[in-house]
C-alpha cells in the first residue's frame, strides 16, 4: 500500500493534483519512509575494506530511496528546489517564500569646482546649474523620492527644471531654498558673514534652517529681481532688492508728455519689481521723456530729478514718494 502510493505521487510530479491523505496517513507515510531511507541507505552503502581509502557513495543510491526521499520533500517544509529523476528534469515548487521589500540606499555624487572659474553641472532631472569657482555641490545620483534635494557649500546659479510634483531644495549650512521651477543664485562661502539667494525668474522660498531656540523659522517668498539675505550672527533673514536689477521684459522707454504713473507701471513691468506711489498725487503729472539702457535706479533717479520726487527701497519694492501735480 505505502508503495503504490509513493508511486502514484511520483506519477503525478509537474501536475497540480496532490496527493488525498488525512493527517494521520501522511504521518503514518512520513515515519515508513524514513525507515525505508534507513534501511535502503544502509543496504546499498559498499563494504570497505581499507580504512583510509575515499569512497563516495551516490547521492541517491537507489530508486526506492529516490522515492523515499522525494515523498519527504514533498510532505515536509516546503522548499524550491531541483529534483533528481528518471527522465526530464522537473521542477517541483512547494513553497515559495515572500520577497522582502529593499530599501536602496541613495547614492550621492559630489562636484567639486577647484578651478579658477565657472563650471556647469547638469543634474539628473534636467535642471542645469553653473558652480562658482571654490565651490562644490552634492546631489543624488537620480531623484527618486517627493522631493529632489541638493547641498551645496560656495556659490552656483541654478536654472531648475519645472516639475510641481516634486519640489526642488538646496540646503546650505544655514538656509533652505526650495522652488517647483525656476532661475535664482545661491551665496553660502564658509565663513561669509551673510547667505544671499537672488532670483533672476519665477520665485523661491528661503528659509533658515535652524534657529537657537529651536523655534520654527519664519520664511521669506522671492520674486524675480530680488534676493534674501540671512544674517547667522543675528539670526535674521530679510527680503530686498538686489543690486542692480535686471531687464526681464524689454520695450521701449519713450514718453511724450504721459502719465507719470503710466512710466512707473511700465518700470514694473519691465524689470518685475513692485513700485509703490500715491496715485492720487500723481494723477495730474505728466512727463516727457525718453530712456535707454540705463540700470533701473538710474531711471528712478532721472524721473525724481524731472519731477522733484524721490524713492526708497524696503523689503524688495520701490516706494515712490512725490507731491500732487498742479493740474493746468
Amino acid at each position: 500500500m505505502e508503495k503504490q502510493r509513493v508511486e502514484e505521487w511520483y506519477q503525478r510530479l509537474g501536475s497540480k493534483q496532490e496527493l488525498d491523505l488525512t493527517p494521520e496517513e501522511r504521518a503514518e507515510l512520513v515515519a515508513t519512509v524514513w525507515q525505508r531511507i534507513a534501511t535502503l541507505t544502509t543496504a546499498a552503502s559498499p563494504s570497505v575494506s581499507f580504512p583510509k581509502a575515499k569512497v563516495t557513495r551516490p547521492l541517491w543510491p537507489s530508486l526506492g530511496v529516490r522515492w523515499a526521499a522525494v515523498v519527504l520533500l514533498a510532505l515536509g517544509a516546503g522548499v524550491v528546489g531541483m529534483l533528481s529523476v528518471p527522465g526530464p528534469t522537473k521542477l517541483l515548487t512547494i513553497w515559495q517564500p515572500k520577497t522582502k521589500p529593499t530599501t536602496t540606499k541613495t547614492a550621492w555624487l559630489v562636484y567639486a569646482n577647484t578651478s579658477k572659474s565657472e563650471a556647469r553641472v547638469a543634474l539628473p532631472d534636467g535642471s542645469l546649474i553653473t558652480l562658482a569657482a571654490a565651490s562644490s555641490l552634492k546631489y543624488p545620483r537620480s531623484f527618486t523620492g517627493p522631493r529632489r534635494t541638493v547641498y551645496l557649500t560656495g556659490a552656483a546659479f541654478f536654472d531648475v527644471f519645472h516639475d510641481a510634483g516634486h519640489p526642488f531644495s538646496v540646503y546650505t549650512d544655514q538656509v533652505v531654498t526650495t522652488v517647483l521651477g525656476t532661475s535664482f543664485r545661491v551665496q553660502a562661502y564658509p565663513g561669509q558673514p551673510e547667505v544671499q539667494v537672488q532670483v533672476r525668474t519665477g520665485r523661491v522660498r528661503v528659509s533658515p534652517r535652524a534657529t537657537a531656540t529651536g523655534a520654527p523659522a519664519a520664511s521669506v517668498v522671492v520674486l524675480p529681481n530680488q534676493q534674501a539675505v540671512y544674517s547667522a550672527v543675528r539670526q535674521e533673514l530679510r527680503r530686498e532688492l538686489v543690486a542692480q536689477p535686471v531687464l526681464l521684459a524689454p520695450q521701449p522707454f519713450v514718453f511724450n508728455d504721459r502719465p507719470v504713473a503710466e512710466v512707473l507701471d511700465a518700470l514694473q513691468k519691465a524689470y518685475g519689481v513692485a513700485i509703490v506711489y500715491d496715485a492720487a498725487a500723481l494723477h495730474n503729472c505728466t512727463i516727457n521723456l525718453s530712456l535707454g539702457d540705463e540700470p533701473l535706479f538710474e531711471k528712478l533717479d532721472i524721473i525724481s530729478e524731472t519731477l522733484g520726487a524721490s524713492y526708497d527701497k524696503a523689503d524688495g519694492r520701490i516706494l515712490f514718494h512725490s507731491q500732487p501735480c498742479r493740474a493746468e
